[in-house]
């Protein structure tokens, strides 16, 4: 069945009655996606204009189209809004029926921790037996649904059919990471969110963001659009985030490592494969009706690094805000599987390398904080320069590079532009290579440059021991970098196209 044009309308403000009476059976901002019946967003983008197609999806199907700026006459009814993005926002929570009011909905933003706060949460959720969709840089689940992620915040006609469908599917909870860009371009404006959590804001994206007191901003503005009943987490050893609390809005508390927040990690202990810390909270924390006890609740988590413990105090304490067993977060995080190239260990040979999506200097902090603590003979690290991302960010990643470089002394330092491993709108450019490598010049450290990624993993394995540590560090660039290491790895040891057999669980680091 489909929904009423008029209805939809009405949730633009427009009078109902100026439309025709039709049913609407979809809504997308894809032209390539229009099928009989739906109604087509047109949407000026950066590099495309959705009005330059809408000949297209009339010929696919389109009922009705929404336009922002005079356009030809068309056979069907055209809607002009003054602003296409949020009219879309507005137009599927509509259509959806407003999923997100029927759930609870937890949104995370930062610059980073998202995934893995993500994960964690969900994990604690399962172990709790507490149904929970998941929306996040990887992938959305449902329940017995896995869709592959194409950004980190869906559009905004994506985003609402996946709460739908979670709803449809019973889920309590959902799950969510929120992007700058998906704050800046409205794709969650019509979303009510129960909880809203923000981890930490360091400099990133400045590709679409003019600086970063825009891009911190754009974290502010998620903060204080929660539910009016809703409830805001809040990093109290971030800097960049403790400069938002004189402008919340919404009743929050705070958590951290450090001795002013709510919530505390204390007793932290680090080890090569996992951490513990005690959960401390010495005063009843209240929020809109929901108390919070003091409690002291002593927590391992299956994953290292200190980032990982603020991860899963963040994770911990946002399950006791919806009165999770004590004993299901001590266990869900004690058997925690860990994320996909996030500080991920692996064994290869007699060598051990950690996978990381390191992409701005805080993830390279964290990520050089753990290393510090493995055991190895020598260290080597194959890095893949951030594509799109502008000169800045590739500068600033540059000089925090050069540090460690010279404070963990690499063996060896090997970069890549994976030019045959991205897509065109993650290839780095001549600016941001040229303000890369002019960085560390300057700061006297001089790696071995590849174009490509294969070359650079071949040329690592050539100078790799036994005993050594492999760092593979990049986004989107590396992405591809562990599976084609091992694969070049066989290779060279002549092994069995079925590389599976040849190693196995992460032996003990200790």
């Amino acid at each position: 069945m489909g929904v009423p044009l008029g209805k939809l309308v009405s949730a633009l403000g427009i009078d109902p009655l100026s439309v025709p009476n039709m049913d609407i059976l979809g809504i997308t901002s894809d032209s390539r996606q229009v099928q009989f019946g739906y109604l087509f967003v047109a949407i000026p983008g950066t590099v495309q204009d959705g009005h330059d197609f809408i000949t297209e999806a009339i010929n696919r199907g389109a009922q009705a189209v929404v336009i922002e700026k005079p356009t030809s006459n068309y056979s069907c009814p055209l809607i002009t809004v003054s602003d296409s993005r949020k009219a879309l926002a507005k137009l599927a929570a509509c259509f959806w029926d407003q999923p997100s009011r029927k759930m609870k909905l937890v949104g995370i933003t930062g610059t980073n921790g998202k995934t893995t706060t993500a994960y964690m949460l969900s994990h604690i959720f399962r172990i709790a037996a507490r149904s929970a969709g998941l929306i996040s840089t990887l992938e959305v689940k449902c329940q017995t649904h896995t869709f592959p992620s194409k950004l980190t915040t869906p559009v905004a006609d994506t985003l609402q059919q996946y709460l739908a469908l979670m709803v449809d599917e019973g889920l309590e909870f959902a799950v969510m990471e929120v992007s700058s860009q998906g704050i800046n371009t409205h794709r969650i404006a019509e979303l009510h969110f129960d909880l809203g959590i923000l981890t930490n804001i360091t400099l990133d994206h400045l590709d679409t963001h003019a600086n970063f007191l825009e891009y911190r901003e754009a974290k502010n503005r998620f903060i204080n659009m929660l539910a009016p009943d809703g409830t805001v987490l809040l990093n109290a050893d971030d800097l960049g985030a403790r400069s938002l609390l004189t402008k919340l809005r919404t009743p929050y508390f705070t958590y951290g490592l450090g001795p002013f927040a709510q919530v505390q990690a204390n007793a932290v202990q680090l080890m090569s494969q996992n951490s513990s810390f005690l959960l401390t909270i010495s005063r009843p924390l209240s929020t809109n009706g929901k108390i919070i006890q003091p409690l002291e609740l002593p927590l391992v988590v299956n994953v290292p690094g200190r980032h990982n413990i603020a991860n899963a105090l963040t994770a911990a304490i946002t399950a006791l805000f919806y009165g999770i067993d004590p004993i299901a977060i001590q266990q869900a995080l004690a058997t925690f599987p860990g994320v996909s190239r996030r500080l991920q260990l692996h064994r290869l040979g007699e060598f051990i390398v950690v996978d990381d999506t390191a992409l701005n200097p805080a993830s390279f902090d964290a990520v050089f904080e753990c290393v510090a603590t493995l055991p190895y003979r020598r260290l080597l690290v194959t890095y893949a320069l951030r594509g799109n991302r502008s000169p800045a960010v590739n500068r600033a990643n540059a000089l925090t590079l050069a540090w460690w470089a010279k404070r963990l002394r690499f063996h060896d330092f090997l970069t890549t532009c994976s030019h045959e491993c991205v897509c065109e709108q993650d290839l780095v450019s001549s600016e941001e290579e040229a303000a890369f490598f002019d960085a560390l010049t300057a700061a006297g450290i001089f790696p071995a440059h590849f174009p490509k990624l294969q070359p650079a993993l071949k040329t690592v394995l050539d100078r790799i021991g036994p005993g050594d540590l492999l760092l593979l560090l990049g986004a989107q660039g590396m992405d591809y970098g562990w599976e084609l290491l091992q694969r070049l790895f066989l290779k060279s040891e002549g092994l069995a196209a079925d590389y599976s057999q040849h190693w196995d669980a992460l032996p003990s680091l200790t």
